[in-house]
């Protein structure tokens, strides 16, 4: 019945049919309807409502092409983030300074809030994480959502500009 309404509706729109497998229809081929027949079929499958539930996308194991190769995009907006140094991305961290205390060297950073942050080895930011903090830069780890690279993750490298660096 299904390969029947297919040729209805290929019909109707005024192509011409090249090559379809007889095999696939369910019922046993009969004679053509006469014209009138033709379009009583036809004006029921136009009238057939179509809803949300009217085709079902059967994936057989492959994916879906409608779905987004990238993934769903991440909540960057500002009101979907937490407050502080976990909210903030990569891309929005300025590094400003870099001084060294009894336990580490400690970076300090201007966020998007215009404010200073100090972030140490291990804080999290929204999109990765301090790996390490050098003399004259602060090194992330940041995620990334690529589905053409191998790696989950890239390094990040914020340097101290040669204006800040004083002797």
């Amino acid at each position: 019945m299904r390969a029947f309404r297919n040729i209805l509706l290929v019909l109707s729109c005024g192509m011409t049919l090249v090559a379809f497998p007889v095999a696939a229809q369910e019922a046993p081929a009969t004679a053509e309807p006469s014209g009138f027949e033709f379009e009583d079929n036809l004006e029921e499958l136009l009238q057939e409502p179509l809803g949300a539930d009217a085709y079902r996308y059967d994936s057989q194991g492959r994916r879906d092409p409608f779905r987004s190769l990238i993934g769903p995009a991440r909540a960057a907006l500002v009101g979907e983030r937490p407050p502080g140094t976990p909210g903030f991305l990569v891309d929005e961290i300025v590094l400003s300074g870099i001084f060294r205390t009894k336990q580490s060297l400690v970076a300090m950073i201007s966020g998007p809030d215009n404010m200073s942050h100090l972030l140490r080895v291990g804080d999290k930011v929204f999109d990765g994480e301090v790996v390490r903090v050098t003399p004259n830069s602060l090194v992330f780890r940041q995620e990334v959502n690529d589905p053409t690279r191998i790696e989950r993750f890239r390094e990040v490298v914020k340097e101290l500009s040669p204006q800040s660096v004083r002797n």
